[in-house]
């Protein structure tokens, strides 16, 4: 890895027991470039870290951490910020996966922009994009969640793998991009504006009832 340039990683410290900490590094759809890859392992070399764990998120958490070393093993690493960016969960898709009919990667990027535009909302927001109906973006299980279809998108929204596991409620079939993030935006709005406060989408579709988002979302 000589001729590979190391670069500043940013991440989230995790409270965890016994004095440690974790650090969740945060990723963009899941992409560990090498850079990222030798600070992370010239760190863990320093610091005798020996334990780096894939998140459901396709994020990184870097396991540990002695409470008095979490200062330096920061400052190794690149720098620390106290609440995770937003990120959505996807599939290869088209033109990777041989199930793929749609770009889920270019979609996600898409989707993130609009959940960033929007912001803040009552609780947190979890997505996926799926390029086929195999689901692999666990698109069915999230706050949103887009699937890709050979004539476009399905859009569901409400899903949550939480305590009391709910799938999405579909929302729009075989839609374009545009229709589609459009339709994401309309639900996000009718979310931020009579959600409770710490009331995920799923429980929030719970409470009002499946018949009343899709009214308001015709």
């Amino acid at each position: 890895m000589d001729n590979i340039v190391a670069e500043p990683v940013v991440v989230m410290p995790v409270e965890r027991k016994n004095d440690t900490y974790a650090l969740r590094i945060c990723l963009s759809q899941g992409e560990f470039t090498p850079g990222m890859m030798k600070t992370v392992m010239e760190t863990m070399t320093k610091f005798n870290l020996i334990s780096l764990r894939v998140t459901t998120g396709q994020r990184l958490n870097l396991e540990g951490i002695p409470k008095d070393k979490l200062d330096e093993v920061v400052a190794s690493i690149g720098s620390s910020v106290k609440k995770a960016p937003p990120t959505v969960g996807v599939c290869t898709g088209v033109g990777i996966c041989k199930f793929g009919v749609q770009d889920s990667r270019g979609m996600g990027k898409k989707l993130l922009e609009v959940i960033k535009q929007n912001a803040p909302y009552p609780f947190k927001i979890k997505s996926g994009v799926s390029g086929c109906k195999i689901g692999c973006g666990f698109s069915n299980v999230r706050d949103i969640g887009l699937i890709g279809t050979p004539k476009g998108w399905d859009v569901l929204f409400g899903g949550g793998a939480v305590r009391n596991v709910r799938g999405g409620v579909t929302i729009g079939s075989k839609l374009g991009d545009d229709e589609a993030l459009a339709l994401v935006e309309k639900a996000l709005a009718f979310y931020k504006e009579n959600g409770r406060k710490r009331e995920r989408t799923s429980g929030f579709v719970n409470r009002i009832g499946e018949e009343a988002l899709l009214e308001v979302l015709k």
